[in-house]
């Protein structure tokens, strides 16, 4: 059960970059913030995890821990939607 926090927390990441790209889908600019949001709500999510259930955040010691648990999580979303572009790109 304590690793199950790993994958929620980037699904929840990668839904929430997706929502962003849609609502800024005009301003391509806005892209690059994509990562730090992310990460910035990975590190609340560990929080929120820790605080809750700290046994399912990777028996976390501290609040810090979950933070970096949280922020890593949330960093590896922006990876995953890489690797699914890559896998699903053509080949010209």
């Amino acid at each position: 059960m304590e690793i199950s926090s790993i994958p929620i927390i980037l699904i929840i990441c990668y839904m929430a970059a997706e929502v962003f790209k849609v609502i800024f889908k005009k301003k391509d600019n806005m892209y690059k913030l994509i990562p730090i949001l992310v990460s910035m709500l990975g590190g609340m999510l560990g929080i929120l995890i820790f605080l809750t259930n700290p046994e399912m955040i990777l028996n976390a010691a501290n609040i810090w821990n979950a933070l970096l648990v949280g922020i890593v999580s949330g960093a590896s979303s922006t990876t995953t939607n890489q690797i699914i572009k890559q896998l699903l790109k053509k080949e010209i």
